[in-house]
């Protein structure tokens, strides 16, 4: 039964985001390895409860989605993200610097924002300061063996601390390969808790004091300012596509206008064009220049908040290159004050 149960809730795990297929590996490993011995029959029970995915990926391909089952439609249903490139497709050096700075900022974030914040008031870095003080103390005492139980071998270890070290290596993988990407990491502090505290090297207290640092930092530099402080305009930014509706919208963050758009109004606008960026990656950018042309040939109107955002640092502005150098003239239209800056608005012209 708990076979059966692991399986299941590992499968409904996978539905809610495809990312836990690397759970599902580690587990069906852990099931088949147990105690160094192969069983082969456990694994196949546990591969067993992966059918729920498949079905419920058919319903929505032929009920949501209104396509066929074809072989290309599943497999461009499936690995949608994969095609798109928004799951990486390549490796460079890029991948390994934002992986190892990623992998630090899935413990305590370190967004751009930090900066803006400690530079409008200097009382931001007291809970930093705060929160390190207690990690660095913790890590003393583990340095200096305080409180420190026996480390075990890796072979000595049982098999369910051996599986979610393979998840945890397979989840730190992927999230590289995919430049880093910080979505796919979110997982790990969660698995390295599980790692530590099923291996039994560190006393609870130590837990509970990185623990209380994490909150802290995070809280601070995370939750609340995401919640209270504005580092840009998308709201205005949104809003003033829904006062242009026979216009045309170039954006610098297509998902975030997309989605307090589509909230707003229950449906996705058919005005706004991704930014440079986007079709870097997937398109020639000549394809958003003749859009543009096109459009101001016309006579309609273009605008963009692509080169009018405030600075704010993340791994997009770090890879960002270009903007528009191909020809429009930019003229400043609507300007939102921010805590990180201007949020400016541009009108396109020839």
């Amino acid at each position: 039964m708990n076979i059966i149960l692991s399986g299941f809730f590992a499968t409904i795990a996978c539905l809610y985001h495809q990312i836990h297929i690397f759970w599902f590996i580690g587990l069906l490993a852990g099931w088949v390895w147990i105690d160094g011995q192969l069983n082969l029959r456990r694994g196949l029970i546990f591969v067993l409860t992966f059918v729920i995915a498949p079905v419920a990926y058919f319903a929505v391909i032929v009920f949501y989605l209104h396509q066929s089952l074809t072989i290309y439609n599943i497999l461009h249903f499936v690995l949608h993200d994969y095609y798109t490139g928004a799951a990486g497709n390549h490796v460079g050096m890029n991948n390994f610097l934002l992986g190892g700075i990623n992998f630090i900022r899935t413990f305590y974030q370190a967004h751009g924002q930090i900066a803006v914040m400690v530079k409008n008031n200097k009382l931001w870095l007291f809970p930093g300061i705060l929160a390190l003080g207690l990690f660095l103390y913790a890590v003393v005492c583990i340095s200096r063996g305080k409180d420190l139980t026996t480390f075990k071998k890796l072979s000595n270890l049982d098999v369910v601390v051996k599986a979610h070290i393979l998840i945890f290596i397979l989840q730190l993988l992927f999230a590289v390969y995919n430049i880093g990407n910080a979505e796919f990491m979110v997982m790990l502090p969660a698995l390295l808790a599980i790692i530590l505290a099923k291996a039994g090297w560190f006393p609870a207290k130590l837990f509970a004091l990185m623990a209380v640092s994490l909150l802290i930092w995070n809280f601070s530099y995370g939750i609340y300012p995401n919640n209270q402080l504005h580092f840009n305009a998308d709201d205005k930014v949104t809003q003033f596509i829904i006062d242009h509706p026979n216009d045309k919208f170039i954006a610098a963050e297509p998902a975030e206008v997309l989605n307090q758009y589509y909230y707003q109004k229950g449906h996705w606008p058919v005005n706004v064009w991704p930014g440079p960026k986007y079709f870097q990656l997937h398109a020639p950018l000549a394809e958003l220049a003749s859009k543009i042309d096109s459009t101001l040939k016309r006579g309609g109107n273009v605008y963009t908040d692509c080169e009018g955002r405030p600075l704010v640092m993340s791994r997009e502005t770090y890879q960002e290159e270009m903007f528009f150098t191909f020809g429009p003239t930019m003229e400043p239209i609507s300007s939102y004050e921010t805590e990180a800056g201007k949020h400016i608005i541009f009108k396109l012209s020839k």
